[in-house]
């Protein structure tokens, strides 16, 4: 790639290739036109999704999907100054980005106050000791001027919209860190002191048992994740993204009331004026 060899973007399996070796620099550096930097920015963004998918399952090392996210950044600016026609903004995605962005921003703000050896490396603890969801939503998120500007300007439909959208990501996504996060009873269980070696090596000590405490899982809920802090960002994002679903299910209700209303007065007011404009044509 580097020793400017010809790289087809029609070929879609030779861009996934590169982009696999550490490439999208260079890739990006070499399109020329608007068709090769709208084909190479398709599967930049096919591929930053499923690294992901990935990083939500095994919390490995996001370096990766970083470079994708910026070559991806970078194919949007050059596509604009290659000539591709911005897309509308719609107040759906003002809302869905206004929204994500909150909860975001307010999670990555929790995970820096977070101290390992004050608060320790429980999921639990430290999860209980966070603001509950709703007090989180009703003094970060509804507080937004964005949010709120963005609530403001969308219609009933348009925060259907998000709420579909965002009960399919959660819905989706349950399986990489909710379901992990299991409910767990503490037992006090026996186990062999030796081992199949030890058996054979002492047989006088072969029954021999000590007790130890054990996690028992009991059921989906929250119990305790591999490490922190990475798993209390998702988990707590999940849990915010959770109580964001519900409110806007309750703020789609009052604006379908509010827009229902309208319709009314707006009928109300013209079967007024029809009434005086007959009135007037009888005299």
């Amino acid at each position: 790639m580097n020793d400017g060899s010809f790289i087809a973007f029609e070929n879609e399996k030779q861009i996934k290739e590169g982009l696999e070796r550490w490439q999208a620099s260079a890739l990006v550096d070499a399109v020329k036109n608007l068709k090769e930097c709208q084909a190479l920015r398709q599967a930049v963004k096919a591929l930053e999704k499923s690294k992901a998918v990935e990083l939500l399952k095994d919390k490995d090392n996001p370096e990766k999907w970083l470079e994708l996210y910026r070559a991806h950044q970078v194919l949007d600016q050059k596509a604009m100054e290659m000539g591709e026609k911005e897309q509308p903004w719609t107040h759906e995605q003002f809302l869905f980005d206004a929204l994500l962005s909150a909860v975001i921003r307010g999670v990555m703000h929790e995970n820096l106050d977070i101290d390992p050896e004050e608060d320790g490396l429980d999921l639990n603890v430290i999860l209980n000791e966070m603001d509950d969801p709703a007090d989180f939503f009703d003094e970060e998120i509804e507080k937004d001027e964005v949010f709120q500007e963005a609530l403001d300007s969308a219609s009933a439909d348009d925060v259907f919209k998000v709420h579909s959208r965002l009960a399919h990501i959660l819905t989706k996504c349950n399986n990489s860190y909710t379901l992990k996060r299991s409910d767990y009873v503490v037992e006090t269980v026996k186990m062999p002191i030796m081992g199949f070696l030890g058996k054979s090596l002492f047989p006088v000590f072969g029954n021999a048992v000590k007790k130890v405490q054990s996690k028992t899982p009991s059921g989906k809920g929250r119990g305790d994740w591999i490490d922190t802090p990475t798993s209390f960002i998702l988990a707590r994002t999940n849990d915010l993204l959770q109580e964001a679903k519900g409110r806007l299910s309750m703020y789609a209700e009052e604006k379908e009331e509010q827009e229902a209303a309208r319709i009314r007065r707006k009928r109300l007011i013209l079967k007024i004026k029809r009434f005086f404009v007959k009135k007037k044509q009888k005299k």
